[in-house]
């Protein structure tokens, strides 16, 4: 059959005298030039052959000129060839997606394509829309959609395995509520399966998940209630089009591997990237992350690529943003909300701050503990925008993959049958005393100084690998110290896992250095404030850094004085204590941030940003938070004259930035070397338990230095008392009955 040239069905033409043949599409425009192709032009509406065109501009073109015309604006792309296989404004559709609408239409009309109902919906018009496209329904076919109220169905959960087992791709699609779900489009070997998305869900609802641990029901409860006759019609025809354009170019980019939601009461629209977990127990190996972490920890060298603020680092803050804020989404994401808390203009604010939400995907069963959950928040600090961004972001999944989840490396022992088997009260350090007075201690005290049940050591309990930096060998610590969420959903109270030394970093090796510096922090802060140690002030001045001195400037229109300790250790690593307290009012709100680091300016900074994420939480006093009661408490009633070790020592002159010596170097890994020596040096074994998730992209580990002190109140025998009088800063130890009073709260 002779062919019949025409523009592409998407375009609107028009020929302008002595100008040249204007093309108009929803996204392009273009000027054809030239006057043979005018002339042609006005025969390519799809009604002539070839032949028929040479033959009407005979005498004013030759033959070969206008085939070379017809055949150039093919191959660019503005001519096809006529077809009656479709209406012209689906042709249009499936040209401006670039597909050739005689493809198009046979892949349409030769596919197959299946509805599967999970959940209260109607698929009538569902299925009426779907064959107005020219598809075929079928039970068995070759393309898959299921239609859900809830993306937690427990249906789900059989149908993924099914797909799996037979490669089979399939879409999902939630169109009732009134935010819109479309996709993933779940294809085998390629993108994250159900599960993989389920994982991230769970722990997004939180309270959902309560619930149906509570009620003992076998699925959801789902809240997608919403609905409008027109919002299922939006719902139908946008997924119907979707599955339209999944067959024609036999893909879907958009929504393979992701969920697009339109929300109908805004018409805002998110793209939300699913990760596929190479952990997931259905599409991945399951025992990935166990054989990572009974592999020995091997770091390596790392040039330093930014030391300008928070830490000395690999990549850039802009740089590790970029490669992390896919995991933000309130669907698939790690962080479900990344959000500025700092009241100031982005461009001038000098106390940035963000939080987000935690992602911790196990069931709290006891109604305080999920409502703390629910409220628990990753806090960023830095002195620039982005600093506290990306702060807050691998805050959050550092919290994340410190869950305890089911794979983790771990073998069950009684403490005596496992020889490199560590006490954990070796890593906490409580002291008789408080194991008698333990419910004294519970009943008076928020969690942060919660104190567990005296260790039995005949008992059956699990033991994680971790790796001695020291020793070179694996090492062994309770599994409940380690992950978040163990001790409860194993009923062990004999410890718990907390966020001392755990860091996230670009590498191994700045993760490590990261979580050693916060351990060092952490035991500088216990040795100064429960002796109650006066220390040398700081001069900030004496810094080369601007910000130092913008920083006290602003204080001061704050109403508030600043100054910072110095709280070095026997260790000899720079740490400080940044101070503020209220210079208006007789109620002070003191308020204090730390930081530790080879790098005096890095560990200052630390400090003074993390008083300035602190700060705003003394104006606000919530009644309702019990585990912020001993912060109310100080807040209320501590002042720097009833709290005097709060304020530099007069007797000493301040320090200054000559007076620290030059400790790091420019490669990350040396510095960890420098950090394992300097704690060898006084009896210390350093510790690391690898815990980076492999769907993250983020390097976690939680570095443990048994003997090390944390800030929170843990009074046993060991540095707390002996430190001081060795660095000369006491005459004799504190008896435990005369330590502050004041447990640290942060």
């Amino acid at each position: 059959m002779s062919r019949r040239p025409r523009f592409k069905h998407s375009f609107r033409w028009e020929i302008v005298p002595n100008e040249g043949v204007f093309l108009l599409s929803e996204k392009d425009h273009f000027l054809l030039r030239g006057a043979a192709i005018s002339q042609v032009a006005q025969f390519l509406d799809g009604q002539y052959t070839e032949a028929q065109i040479v033959e009407q501009l005979k005498g004013q073109r030759s033959a070969p000129e206008v085939f070379y015309v017809i055949e150039r604006l093919r191959r660019d792309g503005y001519v096809v060839d006529a077809t009656l296989s479709l209406a012209p404004e689906q042709a249009a559709f499936w040209e401006m997606l670039d597909i050739s609408p005689q493809i198009a239409a046979q892949r349409l009309q030769e596919t197959t394509v299946s509805v599967v109902t999970l959940g209260r919906i109607e698929t009538t018009p569902f299925k009426a829309m779907l064959e107005s496209l020219g598809l075929r329904l079928s039970d068995e076919a070759e393309r898959v959609v299921v239609l859900t109220d809830d993306y937690l169905h427990h249906g789900l959960d059989t149908f993924n395995q099914e797909a799996l087992s037979q490669n089979r791709p399939w879409l999902l699609v939630k169109p009732v509520g009134t935010e819109v779900w479309l996709g993933p489009l779940f294809v085998p070997g390629e993108t994250g399966c159900w599960a993989c998305l389920a994982h991230r869900l769970h722990g997004h609802r939180k309270v959902e998940s309560y619930l149906v641990e509570k009620k003992g029901v076998g699925g959801p409860f789902s809240t997608a209630l919403a609905a409008l006759p027109s919002s299922l019609q939006t719902a139908f025809g946008l997924a119907a089009t979707e599955i339209a354009k999944w067959i024609a170019a036999d893909q879907n980019p958009t929504l393979a591997g992701k969920v697009v939601t339109l929300n109908t009461l805004t018409l805002e629209q998110r793209h939300h990237l699913l990760a596929r977990r190479p952990q997931c127990p259905s599409c991945g190996d399951p025992h990935v992350f166990t054989a990572g972490q009974f592999t020995p920890t091997q770091l390596e060298r790392q040039e330093k690529a930014f030391t300008a603020d928070g830490g000395h680092r690999g990549l850039s803050p802009e740089e590790t943003f970029q490669k992390l804020e896919r995991h933000v989404s309130p669907i698939t994401g790690i962080v479900g909300v990344l959000r500025r808390i700092s009241m100031d203009d982005p461009q001038h604010d000098l106390m940035p701050a963000y939080v987000t939400d935690h992602n911790f995907a196990f069931v709290e069963e006891n109604l305080y503990f999920m409502h703390e959950h629910i409220r628990g928040r990753s806090g960023g600090k830095g002195k620039s925008e982005v600093q506290a961004r990306v702060s807050a972001l691998c805050e959050s999944i550092e919290r994340y993959a410190g869950v305890f989840q089911g794979d983790e490396a771990r073998l069950r022992r009684k403490f005596k049958d496992l020889e490199e088997a560590i006490h954990p009260n070796a890593c906490m350090r409580f002291s008789d005393r408080q194991f008698e007075q333990r419910a004294w201690w519970n009943e008076k005290f928020s969690r942060f100084n919660w104190v567990p049940e005296p260790f039995d050591a005949d008992r059956e309990i699990d033991w994680s690998p971790v790796w001695s930096l020291t020793c070179h060998k694996f090492r062994y610590v309770p599994t409940a110290y380690c992950y978040y969420g163990y001790s409860r959903q194993e009923r062990t109270w004999f410890t718990r896992a907390d966020a001392n030394g755990c860091a996230a970093g670009n590498s191994k090796v700045e993760a490590v250095l990261q979580g050693f510096m916060e351990l060092v922090e952490r035991d500088s802060v216990a040795l100064w404030w429960y002796n109650r140690l006066k220390r040398p002030g700081v001069d900030l001045t004496s810094f080369d850094e601007p910000y130092f001195q913008e920083l006290l400037a602003h204080y001061q229109t704050l109403n508030r004085e600043l100054w910072v300790l110095d709280i070095t250790s026997d260790l000899n690593i720079p740490a400080f204590a940044a101070i503020s307290s209220r210079n208006d009012q007789p109620v002070q709100d003191i308020m204090f941030g730390f930081g530790a680091h080879f790098d005096p300016k890095i560990a200052l900074l630390r400090a003074l940003t993390e008083l300035n994420q602190m700060i705003p939480w003394t104006g606000l006093k919530p009644k309702n938070r019990p585990e912020l009661r001993e912060a109310i408490e100080w807040w209320s009633t501590a002042t720097v004259e009833n709290q005097p070790y709060l304020t530099p020592d007069k007797r000493l002159p301040l320090k200054i930035q000559s007076d620290y010596p030059k400790l790091w170097s420019d490669d990350l890994y040396t510095d960890v070397l420098n950090c394992v020596q300097m704690a060898q040096a006084k009896g210390l074994e350093t510790l690391v338990l690898d815990q980076t998730r492999p769907d993250t992209g983020l390097h976690v580990v939680k570095v443990i230095v048994p003997g090390l002190r944390h800030f929170w109140a843990r009074f046993g025998p060991g540095r707390l008392y002996d430190v001081p009088v060795q660095m000369s800063w006491l005459a004799e130890p504190v008896p435990e009955e005369q330590l502050n009073p004041n447990p640290m709260f942060l």
